[in-house]
């Protein structure tokens, strides 16, 4: 009897605790976007993982049916989650109350298929065409952009509903089909079917997909519930990758309303995972720029209802980061004493991320202005400041003080007088006196990275350009935030950036080491500065907006010439009447031409200076400042001998009048020699301009054309250092911008030369470019000899702002404008390894960067 009493007791503790534990879990739902596959293996796993458990939440997953709008459902509160495409920006701008968690995939799985036996295989045979697509795949952007990018019109072709079936396509019912990457291939692979896939992050439409999302009501109210909930999902996802086989197992037992089968599950985890972690990024990671030209292109097609706030869209939850004790000294500690020194060349961009760090961290800081380092450093042992900025780091300071994480890397710049050659080796400047301004962090930065530099303390940037400008110093070195403001306000036409340093100046924040707090807020704060807003932050301070000047003196050697030419043409009139009408029409004419090149050269310049949009402006500015000098010594030096022969002959012409000697074949033939050197000039003119005026016409050119071009711009200065540039080009034609390809192919060459420069084994040094094209595509190959690329770094070469050796010298987006340049202007795509080779019996290793257009 006892025995059946302790069990029941037992039996209702159980019974009891089980329902208190029940209740204690928060009842959410789920809306799925579409019916059960691996796409939503995440919330799977999470749910029989217990990871939702985990966090206080009984999650229902609801299936999905053709009746259903998952954005409305969600808006509504029907749901307090959903999963939807990228087609929520426009169910945002007409109204609807949706704010994304995070996007699952990083580009969209949306694909275009047609049969290879269907002789669609490019997007110019779409049109007149079927098409069978949902409405939401119609008017998802990703395919539009596509589409729309090579001159389609959607008129032209016929849209058929969907039916899910991919037997329809093979059966000819319609002749593409909207599918994701993820299924339809597995069953035409199967079947032995030969496909064509149109894939729109090819064309450089990489589109988020699969974002969670929410409304902003649950977000106010249940602001925590929100959090756990998106991580908890995500810690589903990472376990489903993780465990493909076991997550595709679990999906064909318990969530297969589809009957799939577990090699096809397995087939489209392994295509998802692709794009989840495509580019490299982090799980679920959403950026503000890449939703707003989403939204952008959206827009430009006339689909959007109204104008929508991006940082609206995607949620932010900065301020849970912070434990509670972190809070509460936020609270208890509102307001931050900063030391700045009073020498303000550095402290623009300082108070723009100072910005940055108050908007994430919830402290007012107040800046403190001091006279120098050591009045910043005494304040700040005296506890009347909490931070100090600094580049400096040393055991002594270790001692006493905590450092936060860097905040951001200012490049270092050498800036010398207008005649000075491009400086791409730090070595150049060895036994040359440099300037530097008396900053403690900054001497002691180059004191330790470049020891062989021989500096000289000037008191200001100002006083240290004004000795460069004199040629009482050769360089003065400083960051170009700095540099930049001081050429623009004062020294445009006398100083120029020569180089960069390799090293750039890292900025964190000094603090006391008993303040724990502060330094894990500000190191979280730092953290959570998202990448749009660095950017744009860099963007301001590293572009330079030149004032509406112009250096007249290369028009007025024009002037001149035009002048010569013009007098000689007049006298030859009043003296030779019946010289050949057609020879003076020519003569006019051209001079005609060069007048009019006289009055717009400097609109044009301007006008091309200012209509650049201000980030192409930082990417290009930085290079093109440091190659200027350089490049108009190349120009003067090609103009130099064609005036020497307009001046040498029309001497001549007035010898011989003088002396009555001239005869009228003399006279013809020097006519026309001035006419041919007058002819090159203006085609110097031509090229000079072509280079700096980025093309954004797609035109026809030939291969073989700009590798000539190129040649053109490079072979003398690699002539001098003993690199030889190997060619190997069709004689094919090439559609797209050429001079932005010129620029992408000049900036790999640029670094492989510098590579080869650093390479000190003694060996041949050698460049190869191959430009071939198969398959209506164009492939263009350069390689070097110098060694290859770190491993560890390869895969970072693209990155803004990332250097290494094998670009040593460059500005950090040498790389990172090229692959924008060919991914988003030109449809293709760019990729670098390293390759052994051989070449004359000669084995080498190097970078071979690879190009498709």
């Amino acid at each position: 009897m006892q025995s059946i009493i302790k069990k029941l007791i037992i039996l209702f503790c159980f019974i009891t605790f089980s329902n208190l534990y029940s209740k204690d879990l928060d009842k959410v739902s789920l809306q799925l976007s579409w019916f059960n596959q691996f796409q939503f293996a995440g919330y799977y796993i999470a749910k029989e993982k217990g990871f939702y458990k985990d966090v206080g939440l009984d999650v229902d997953i609801k299936n999905y049916d053709f009746n259903i709008d998952v954005p409305t459902e969600v808006s509504n509160g029907n749901s307090n989650f959903g999963i939807g495409r990228e087609t929520l920006l426009l169910d945002k701008s007409e109204g609807k109350d949706v704010v994304s968690l995070y996007a699952t995939f990083q580009a969209s799985p949306l694909v275009l298929i047609s049969l290879k036996n269907s002789n669609i295989e490019s997007i110019k045979d779409f049109e007149n065409k079927k098409i069978m697509a949902t409405p939401g795949d119609a008017t998802e952007v990703s395919i539009k952009a596509m589409i729309t990018s090579k001159n389609i019109d959607f008129k032209k072709m016929i849209f058929l509903k969907h039916s899910h079936n991919v037997m329809d396509l093979v059966n000819k019912k319609t002749d593409i089909m909207s599918a994701y990457i993820s299924k339809a291939p597995y069953s035409l692979d199967k079947k032995n079917i030969k496909y064509n896939i149109f894939y729109p992050k090819d064309y450089g439409f990489d589109m988020y997909s699969d974002f969670l999302f929410t409304n902003s009501h649950e977000i106010k109210n249940n602001e925590q519930r929100v959090i756990d909930f998106k991580n908890a999902s995500l810690r589903g996802w990472e376990y489903a990758f993780s465990h493909i086989n076991e997550t595709a197992k679990l999906i064909y037992d318990k969530y297969n309303n589809k009957n799939l089968t577990i090699d096809e599950l397995i087939f489209e985890a392994k295509k998802l995972k692709k794009l989840a972690y495509y580019d490299n990024a982090n799980l679920g990671d959403i950026k503000l720029d890449k939703v707003q030209r989403i939204f952008d292109l959206y827009n430009v097609m006339g689909l959007t209802k109204k104008q929508i706030s991006i940082s609206q869209f995607v949620y932010n939850n900065k301020f849970n980061l912070f434990t509670k004790g972190e809070k509460a000294y936020i609270k208890n500690n509102k307001i931050v004493n900063i030391c700045i020194n009073e020498n303000k060349n550095r402290t623009g961009i300082l108070k723009d991320f100072i910005n940055l760090i108050e908007k994430n961290s919830g402290f007012e800081f107040n800046i403190i202005n001091s006279k120098d380092w050591n009045s910043s450093l005494s304040l700040l042992k005296t506890k009347q400041c909490d931070i100090l900025p600094s580049s400096f780091k040393s055991l002594a300071l270790k001692q006493y003080f905590s450092f936060t994480k860097k905040y951001v890397d200012i490049p270092l710049v050498i800036a010398t007088k207008h005649d000075v050659s491009f400086i791409d080796n730090i070595r150049s400047l060895k036994n040359k006196t440099i300037g530097v301004i008396n900053d403690k962090n900054l001497i002691s930065f180059l004191n330790k990275n470049y020891p062989s530099l021989k500096i000289q303390r000037v008191n200001s940037l100002d006083e240290g350009l004004d000795l460069v400008s004199h040629n009482k110093l050769f360089a003065q070195i400083d960051t170009i935030t700095s540099i930049s403001k001081k050429i623009q306000d004062k020294y445009l036409t006398k100083i120029k950036i020569s180089g960069k340093l390799p090293k750039s100046l890292q900025m964190f924040f000094l603090l006391d080491k008993s303040n724990n707090f502060l330094l894990n807020i500000l190191n979280k704060s730092i953290g959570y500065i998202d990448e749009y807003d660095k950017q744009k932050i860099l963007n301001k301070w590293l572009s330079i907006q030149y004032k509406k000047s112009f250096d007249y003196s290369l028009l007025g050697k024009i002037f001149l010439a035009f002048i010569v030419i013009i007098g000689i043409l007049i006298y030859r009139q009043r003296l030779l009447n019946n010289v050949n009408e057609v020879l003076k029409y020519k003569v006019n004419e051209k001079t005609k031409e060069l007048i009019q090149l006289n009055e717009s050269l400097e609109r044009r310049i301007e006008q091309e200076v200012e209509s650049n949009r201000e980030k192409d402006r930082l990417l290009s500015q930085q290079i093109k400042l440091a190659a200027m000098g350089e490049m108009l010594e190349n120009i003067a030096h090609q103009w130099r001998q064609p005036l020497s022969i307009i001046s040498t002959t029309a001497s001549g012409v007035e010898v011989q009048i003088s002396a009555n000697l001239l005869t009228n074949d003399e006279l013809i033939k020097s006519m026309i020699i001035i006419n041919e050197t007058a002819q090159n000039l203006s085609k110097t003119i031509d090229d000079f301009r072509q280079f700096y005026e980025p093309n954004k016409k797609i035109v026809k050119f030939k291969a073989k054309d700009l590798y000539l071009k190129i040649l053109n711009n490079v072979n003398t200065s690699y002539t001098s250092l003993d690199i030889k540039i190997i060619g190997d080009i069709e004689d094919i034609d090439i559609e797209g911008l050429d001079s932005e390809l010129i620029q992408v192919i000049l900036n790999i060459l640029n670094n492989a030369k510098d590579a080869l420069i650093m390479n000190n084994k003694n060996i041949e040094k050698l460049i190869f470019i191959d430009i071939k094209k198969k398959r209506e595509k164009v492939f263009i190959t350069i390689k070097d000899n110098a060694g290859g690329i770190k491993d560890e770094i390869i895969e970072r070469v693209f990155e803004p702002y990332f250097t290494t050796k094998h670009k040593f010298q460059g500005t950090g987006i040498g790389l990172y404008m090229t692959r924008e340049i060919i991914a988003k202007h030109m449809n293709g795509e760019i990729t670098v390894k390293n390759k052994e080779y051989k070449y004359n019996q000669n084995s080498y290793t190097g970078a071979v960067f690879k190009i498709k257009l």
